[in-house]
């Protein structure tokens, strides 16, 4: 079985069911996944800045096809592969962006102003190139959404 790219560490899941986007790339998600409500109000792949949760069910390329997302908060703390060739040891407390690739998703703190905060490398991998760090999303980079819309 394949790592899934991010998962939640601590915190309190809170699972809900929103319809993901018609076929697409950026309905190409994966379980495993950071993913944000589009425009339409349909679940796509997660961008800088728009993060809504973590998807737990592969998107499967179907328009209203109901998918399972652990919504996050800022209080939340996930873990993450780290994809510099630099060791994890120096990072705690550094601003860390994504990169969404499907299925892959990685954080690096090169020029980075807007997704997490570093709270520490997991300890899962230690202080290891390219090991996993655990990160909170930045309250700014959380979209928000009422789910009872």
């Amino acid at each position: 079985m394949a790592t899934k790219s991010v998962w939640r560490k601590y915190g309190n899941p809170m699972i809900i069911e929103k319809e993901e986007a018609a076929a697409g790339s950026a309905n190409a998600f994966y379980a495993g996944d950071l993913v944000q409500i589009d425009s339409s109000g349909e679940l796509v792949i997660a961008s800088t800045g728009s993060i809504w949760g973590i998807a737990l069910k592969t998107a499967t390329g179907t328009a209203s096809t109901r998918i399972p997302v652990d919504v996050l908060s800022s209080n939340d703390i996930i873990s993450v592969k780290y994809k510099a060739a630099a060791t994890t040891e120096a990072l705690a407390n550094d601003v860390v962006d994504f990169d969404f690739t499907p299925n892959g998703h990685t954080v690096d703190e090169g020029s980075a102003t807007t997704d997490a905060i570093v709270v520490r490398e997991d300890p899962q991998t230690g202080f290891a190139t390219s090991g996993r760090l655990l990160v909170r999303i930045k309250e700014s980079a959380l979209q928000t959404f009422d789910v009872n819309k």
